[in-house]
Order: C-alpha cells, then structure tokens, then sequence
C-alpha cells in the first residue's frame, strides 16, 4: 500500500498537480509548446495514462476530483490552442475526451465540459461507438451524476435531452471547471447537521440498486442531497400543503423532487411525470 500511494505522489507531482489550485498558465504553456504531430500524440497518451493508471485507481475523492478537473481542463486546452473541432492530428482519437466526462461525478464540471462533447461528436472516432452510439453513453453519464437516473433504453428522450444541454450559457470552459473545483473544495469544509430522510438508491424505476441517498443539511443551513459520499445543493422551488418541491442546483433537464411531509420522495421529470419513487430506508 505504501508503494502504492509513494507511485502515485510520484504521477501526481509528475502532471503538476496541487490539491490546493490547479495551475492553470503551466498548463497553458505546456499545451502552447507542443508543436509536432508526434507531441501532440505522445501528450494525448500521456493524459489517457493519467486516467486509466492513475484516476480509476484513486479511491481518495479529493484526489481523484483533482485529477479528473485536471485532465478536462487540459483536454479543453488542447481543443482551444490546436484547433482540434477543425482537423483531426495524429494521435487523436476521442476516447479520453469520453472518458473524461464518464470518470468525472461532479454534475457542476461535466455540464461546464460538454461543448468539448459536442466537438467530439463533429470531428468523431471513439465517441461514435464506445459505450454505444452517440449520445447514450454521454448522456447516461450526466444522469447518473446529477439524479442518478438510468437513460437505457429510453432513446426518445435523447433530443430533448441534448438541446436543454446545448441550450446552457456557459463562460470559458477551462475558466467554468476551475469554478466547478473551486465549489468542491468549498463544499468540503461545511459539517453535516442533520439527516432529513434517507431512501434507497434506485437508478431504475423498478429496480433498487445498493445503498442509500439522503437529504441532510449542512453547516451553511442549507439543504443538499447526499449520496455516494457527495453532496449538491438542493434549491426550494415550491411549497405545498402536503410537500415541497425541490431541484438540484444548476440542474441540467429541469428535473425535480416531490419530498412529501411524511417523507415521501419522488423524482419527476420537466412535464411532471414520476421517473422514479424511492422508498424510505429504516
């Protein structure tokens, strides 16, 4: 284990990575001194090195944030510096862009990301066959990070889904990911108060999946929903004599909660029909 964790200090100061900023300009710089065909294949294989030996085997969550920001941030680079939705260089071929979006689960980062998505699928390669053709992959993986919602099988959905995504007003993409890392570091420090209510996790509507979700408040008195050991904020839309109606901040499909009085919770889509209702843990 310690061997382990000494190789992996030794591939983080190796990429320039801090845990406290990400140095944005060295970044810049370093993607600014590639000139060749043959650097710019040998930097993609770098940062796909980074995520398959590096990223899917960090289990601390601050680190593997880190990374994975890091890695969408240099991608961001390279498609801004080298022009990449205008010609395809050697050594491009779109799959650590795709999995980029897939590795990383903060709803915040892959929303600021997916202009990048959308090049992709002009210059195309890999985003047009792994995980299946374009968008289910993509698509699937902002659901399941924002409402942990299962899109299989549910094509219909897809267009809709795609122009709600395009439709968002974004900044500068490297500039809306140093926010989006910025945010997490914030939400790191606040305490849990409370537990409200606490169901089972359940991405399919027919299906429980293991473990639980909850909706807790935190030290900064708000409310935010909980799972997989990360938090969001929850913004109150609307309050009715038996519950109040509750989405996710930043949210990209214009889903919300129904959390009812006695504990109820039901995920429901922008036409109010009922995509998933949880049962209660005890």
């Amino acid at each position: 284990m310690k061997k382990n964790i000494t190789i992996l200090l030794i591939l983080l100061f190796s990429v320039g990575l801090s845990f406290s900023q990400i140095p944005i300009e060295e970044y810049r710089t370093e993607v600014e001194n590639l000139k060749s065909a043959n650097e710019l294949e040998a930097y993609w294989n770098k940062l796909y090195h980074i995520d398959q030996e590096v990223l899917v085997n960090t289990t601390d969550l601050r680190i593997a944030d880190s990374i994975s920001i890091s890695n969408m941030i240099k991608t961001a680079l390279m498609f801004d510096i080298h022009r990449l939705n205008e010609y395809k260089p050697n050594g491009y071929s779109g799959l650590l862009t795709v999995l980029n979006l897939s590795h990383n689960y903060i709803g915040q980062c892959q929303i600021a990301y997916w202009p990048i998505i959308e090049k992709c699928a002009e210059i195309g390669g890999a985003i047009d066959s792994f995980g299946g053709k374009y968008p289910a992959y993509q698509l699937e993986s902002v659901s399941l990070t924002f409402y942990n919602y299962s899109l299989i099988n549910q094509e219909l959905k897809y267009s809709e889904l795609l122009n709600k995504l395009s439709k968002i007003k974004r900044d500068h993409i490297v500039d809306e990911l140093l926010k989006s890392y910025q945010n997490q570091n914030k939400l790191r420090k606040l305490n849990e108060v409370a537990v409200l209510n606490s169901w089972y996790l359940q991405s399919f509507k027919n299906q429980k999946d293991k473990g639980e979700f909850s909706f807790v408040k935190m030290s900064d008195n708000n409310l935010y929903i909980k799972k997989y050991k990360r938090i969001e904020k929850l913004e109150l839309i609307e309050t009715k004599e038996e519950s109040k109606i509750y989405r996710i901040e930043n949210e990209p499909f214009g889903w919300t909660y129904i959390y009812g009085n006695n504990g109820s919770l039901s995920l429901v889509d922008h036409e109010k029909n009922e995509l998933i209702k949880y049962t209660l843990a005890k």
